[in-house]
């Protein structure tokens, strides 16, 4: 039978002949994205350290928790056992594999010294402590202050996470310990060419983005704010989530935080993260759902208190750039749309003109020819409708191209044929699924 080996006796005999009960016990708690960085950390220290031990732990006995206070009386109850890990995705091509629980034992300085690592569910979440046990003394404190400083600041950096596109999740509902964390993104690359938009509109959204955060280091220098935000508004389909993956991808070194409707929970950590990565773009999708007037109908209630306060409260120096998108402006709160330091810039991201839509006709033809003369009169025919409709409507004009066997170019009658298909058939109700319809805001088609 194997012998169990006690995590309290490895201890005793790593400070004999000191006390348990003298140890002097320092703690540290890190957020849990932190968890592969400081995972890296954690590993360099020891490997450093010429004669370090490291011990796996299983809790026996269910009245102790895995605490240096619980160690130095849990006898057999907590014991010696099989390293767990979890591996953490941070979008590479291998994981980070993280340590759940474990116990270190080794000398720094002439310091012997013993650090715990547990990862646990409490009412925040996930969270990962630190403790680490040394003999009483200034050497001692010194040696214990020095560690953990240094495993802190290697962990703060956010090495794993920097420049990615992120989204933070919530833990899942069950007694498992869950990274509950931040997803790596991937997202197609959007050029400022994909985008069909007035040019007046790109250089205005280009100058408050992009133009704004490469001066922003020089206006923090000159003692104004690095910080900024911008409302992308305007029906929906019209280009404003494309426009949010274009910024994505040209803000290089950026770390980019996505906080969307079900996720608005979780707004003031995702802040929190973004503060620690900076330079850093958050963006809030759908606004609304936590801005609307605190007076309307559609109240924001603490979520929005918490957006206004961690937006004016970020340092005037921190390059953190808030990209806000909304369906439905007339009901965002007052404060949040016009208070500068808030948002700064609201744009309207509106219903593409006669030029625009006849360039969508042409992109969004799955590559078949439509001549000049089609594509004006396309365009003249469906009036300011969404992109969206126009990516439908000529879904549906070559499905019926299609049908009748045609070749490679698209004539007027597969055009009448997605019209009526999509705007006659369905009523007023497609018409407005599809984002033609006056009564939200878009011109009526005859």
């Amino acid at each position: 039978m194997t012998e169990v080996v006690g995590l309290n006796k490895l201890l005793a005999a790593h400070f004999e002949p000191l006390a348990l009960e003298t140890l002097v016990v320092t703690r540290r708690d890190f957020p849990h994205w932190m968890r592969p960085d400081l995972q890296q950390a954690l590993e360099a220290l020891f490997t450093g350290l010429a004669g370090a031990r490291f011990a796996g732990a299983r809790i026996r006995d269910h009245d102790f928790d895995f605490r240096f206070a619980d160690l130095a009386e849990a006898g057999a109850g907590i014991a010696a056992g099989p390293a767990e890990y979890q591996d953490v995705d941070i979008g590479e091509a291998q994981p980070v594999r993280c340590l759940t629980r474990g116990l270190w034992l080794a000398e720094r300085d002439g310091v012997r010294f013993a650090l715990l690592l547990e990862v646990r569910e409490g009412f925040r979440g996930v969270r990962v402590r630190i403790e680490i046990a040394a003999p009483p003394g200034d050497a001692a404190a010194r040696t214990t202050a020095r560690i953990s400083e240094q495993l802190r600041v290697r962990a703060a950096r956010g090495t794993a996470w920097r420049g990615k596109v992120l989204v933070l999740e919530t833990a899942r509902e069950d007694f498992d310990v869950s990274s509950a964390g931040l997803r790596v993104e991937k997202i197609a690359p959007v050029g400022r060419g994909d985008i069909v938009l007035p040019e007046k509109t790109l250089a205005l959204i280009e100058r408050n983005t992009l133009g704004f955060v490469h001066r922003a280091r020089e206006l923090a220098d000159l003692g104004l704010s690095a910080k900024k935000g911008v409302l992308l508004y305007g029906p929906p389909g019209t280009g404003k989530t494309l426009v949010v993956r274009w910024l994505a991808a040209a803000l290089d070194g950026f770390t980019k935080l996505i906080v969307t409707a079900g996720h608005y929970v979780l707004l003031e950590e995702t802040i929190e993260i973004a503060r620690a990565l900076q330079p850093a773009m958050v963006v809030l999708e759908d606004v609304d759902l936590v801005g609307g007037h605190r007076d309307g109908p559609w109240r924001g209630g603490t979520a929005l208190n918490l957006l206004l306060n961690e937006m004016d409260g970020l340092a005037p120096e921190a390059r953190v750039l808030f990209v806000l998108t909304t369906n439905r402006p007339e009901v965002i709160e007052p404060a949040l749309a016009a208070r500068p330091g808030r948002v700064d810039q609201a744009i309207e991201v509106g219903l593409p003109g006669e030029i625009e839509r006849k360039l969508l006709v042409q992109r969004y033809s799955g590559g078949l020819r439509v001549t000049d003369e089609l594509a004006s009169e396309t365009a003249r025919r469906i009036g300011r409708v969404s992109p969206a409709f126009i990516k439908e409507l000529m879904r549906r004009a070559v499905q019926a191209m299609l049908e009748r066997g045609g070749g490679q170019a698209l004539e007027p009658h597969d055009i009448d044929a997605a019209i009526k298909d999509t705007l006659g058939a369905g009523g007023r109700l497609n018409a407005r699924m599809l984002g033609a319809e006056s009564a939200i805001g878009f011109a009526a088609v005859g």
